[in-house]
């Protein structure tokens, strides 16, 4: 541990944390300009579809040169196939996620379901909205350990592409009991510390709600963007090899 910490804010360099800064919000206000594209002809139609593909290869550009800062590429990987590296597994974790969440639409049918049918002493103790709020919790495990299992993949294949990807530096961070907390403590104060801000009201004037919410919105987007690279730094010197120990001198 205490020669992990230098070698993680080593890599937590300026120019990863202006990177994900600046592209991450560039993508997002491209993003904001492609929803205003119109698709009443057939040009504007495909124009969109163009555009959006671009912006997908842009953005997917954006995290593979990011982890390409944070572990050295493999030589003979392009930088198209490291690119169709992250695509898949940012696919594959998005196709994940939405089915998961899908489920929170039934929560409360189950929910009640299963109230009624404990005891009546139980149903005190485990209320449907209890029971609502912990498969709420429990959705919310699932898909964060989904993306503890699927960031190592990511970084290994933005960094060493589809050819001949090292899958034993991937599957380092999974036995470190430290990466799995990181992950989850990310997802929970990315998570609340946004919906806390974002939901926060201090001005009663439309000018000062304006204010607020553009501070507000900084604020949390400048912080997350933080805690993400700082959660990338340390999973890449996770995913490194530890270092050999000398060895002790002869008597």
């Amino acid at each position: 541990m205490t020669a992990l910490v230098p070698r993680a804010f080593s890599k937590l360099r300026f120019s990863v944390i202006a990177l994900q800064w600046a592209g991450n919000l560039f993508a997002m206000l491209l993003a904001a300009a492609w929803l205003q594209i119109p698709d009443s002809h057939a040009w504007q139609f495909a124009f969109s579809i163009i555009s959006a593909a671009i912006l997908v290869i842009g953005f997917c550009w954006l995290q593979v040169a990011t982890f390409s800062r944070l572990r050295p590429d493999s030589p003979g990987a392009t930088v198209w196939l490291r690119i169709l590296g992250f695509a898949l597994v940012a696919a594959l974790w998005i196709l994940l996620a939405q089915w998961i969440s899908s489920g929170a639409d039934s929560i409360p049918n189950y929910a009640y379901l299963w109230n009624s049918k404990l005891s009546p002493g139980m149903r005190i103790a485990f209320s449907p909205t209890r029971i609502i709020a912990g498969l709420g919790i429990l959705l919310n495990v699932l898909i964060w350990a989904i993306t503890a299992l699927l960031l190592p993949i990511a970084i290994t294949l933005s960094t060493q592409g589809l050819r001949r990807p090292s899958w034993h530096d991937a599957r380092r961070p999974y036995a470190r009991i430290l990466y799995w907390i990181a992950v989850f403590v990310f997802c929970i104060l990315t998570t609340q510390f946004t919906s806390v801000l974002v939901s926060w009201k201090p001005g009663k004037s439309i000018s000062g709600e304006v204010v607020s919410v553009v501070v507000r919105l900084a604020i949390a987007y400048a912080t997350d963007i933080l805690l993400w690279c700082l959660l990338l730094a340390f999973t890449a010197a996770w995913m490194e090899s530890p270092p050999e120990l000398a060895p002790a001198p002869e008597p």
